[in-house]
């Protein structure tokens, strides 16, 4: 009867040891269970609705910025076709009258007819043929082709495609995929799997899997989770802040040379413009005795245009008015009329310089000197959108530069001297 005891009693520990092997030895507490599994999903919430608002604002700045650019291109090409038209027109008309002038003139028939021939659009290497394929979105290589191809989003490789594909969260390897997968919860290996998986009691050897079944204690899983936490956690900032540094770089990087192409363009088509009118002009006058005169082209593409010497120019952040006077970026003004400039962040001070004349203006500060005397500024300088703007007029005639305003046109022309 001992003996039977003994084996019994054996026999109940083996059993508890068992037990204690296979379910562990800590209880598991519910409520803890379900707190840690609300901070998961109240993080995961916040931070989706983090990327969701990155994600959508960069998306409508860039669909803003294509918009603008395609306007941009399209108002230019529409233009220059009227300007070919407007020509076109200006030129049959006179060629008819001296057509009806010299007409049964023998001695003027070959002068006619290579006047005549250069003077038509459609007539091989003719001056306004030139200017006709400068203009033509569609004439391979042409300036207007290499403006609409920069900003197709469409055109492989071109500047606003990789604007596009950087912004797209379904465009493969793009910083905003790369952010997207980060913070996908059924992404594999993702930051936020792993702070799923192990909030997740049914995630095999997770950390509330682990406390579930007793393996270690609450303060044990809850440090871990906390770990865990902040480790994934980082780990998300960084990759966003990674992929907003990606997607700024490749907008700007894709803005500038968008820009460049747009300047390039434009001046490259008024140059050529006024290459083949200059070409008929002197023709007339060598074969008739007399030039002809034409209108300016006034490139319109924005708010406001600058042209300094006939120049086109290109700015990153467009020239606005306030108070009547327009303000646009400090540098390019200032090394298009030829001056020296510099910016002294410690006092917020632009000086610039050129031959005799020195000119100091305070960011903010409606006062300015020039040669040391002090002058009152319809608008003070300013910051718009991370760029220096100061007074197109004020700085141009204080550099000796001839200012005139066309207001129809919204055109300010500077003449440099």
């Amino acid at each position: 009867m001992i003996r039977v005891s003994k084996i019994f009693t054996c026999g109940l520990i083996a059993s508890v040891i068992l037990l204690c092997t296979t379910s562990g030895v800590f209880a598991a507490n519910q409520n803890f269970i379900k707190q840690i599994s609300d901070e998961y999903s109240s993080y995961e919430g916040k931070i989706s609705n983090e990327y969701r608002v990155f994600q959508q604002s960069s998306l409508k700045e860039y669909e803003d910025y294509q918009k603008d650019e395609f306007n941009s291109f399209d108002k230019f090409s529409n233009q220059t076709d009227s300007d070919l038209q407007y020509l076109d027109g200006l030129l049959k008309k006179d060629f008819e009258s001296i057509q009806a002038q010299y007409d049964g003139n023998s001695s003027y028939s070959s002068k006619l007819r290579d006047y005549q021939n250069k003077i038509t659009p459609n007539y091989l290497n003719s001056p306004m043929q030139k200017y006709a394929n400068s203009i033509n979105p569609n004439y391979l290589n042409s300036l207007m082709m290499k403006f609409k191809n920069a900003t197709n989003e469409n055109y492989l490789n071109s500047p606003m495609m990789k604007y596009k594909n950087a912004v797209n969260e379904n465009y493969l390897n793009s910083p905003m995929m790369h952010y997207k997968n980060a913070v996908n919860e059924n992404y594999l290996n993702s930051p936020m799997s792993k702070l799923k998986n192990g909030s997740n009691v049914n995630y095999s050897l997770s950390i509330m899997n682990q406390y579930n079944r007793g393996k270690i204690s609450q303060d044990v899983a809850g440090k871990q989770w906390k770990e865990l936490l902040q480790k994934e956690g980082q780990t998300i900032q960084t990759v966003k802040s990674q992929s907003t540094q990606s997607i700024q770089q490749i907008a700007g990087d894709s803005k500038d040379a968008i820009l460049n192409q747009k300047y390039e363009t434009v001046n490259g088509i008024l140059k050529q413009r006024e290459q083949s009118l200059e070409t008929i002009a002197k023709l007339r006058k060598e074969y008739f005795g007399e030039e002809i005169e034409f209108d300016s082209l006034i490139p319109d593409l924005g708010k406001i245009n600058v042209l300094i010497d006939g120049e086109w120019q290109a700015f990153k952040q467009p020239p606005t008015v306030m108070n009547g006077a327009t303000l646009v970026p400090m540098r390019v003004i200032f090394e298009k009329l030829g001056a020296e400039v510099k910016w002294h962040p410690e006092n917020q001070t632009i000086t610039a310089s050129k031959g005799s004349t020195s000119m100091s203006l305070v960011l903010n500060n409606n006062k300015a000197t020039i040669n040391g005397k002090s002058i009152t500024l319809p608008v003070a300088p300013r910051l718009i959108h991370g760029n220096t703007m100061v007074p197109l007029r004020f700085v141009s005639e204080s550099l000796g530069a001839e200012v005139e305003w066309d207001g129809q046109n919204k055109t300010v022309f500077i003449f440099s001297k």
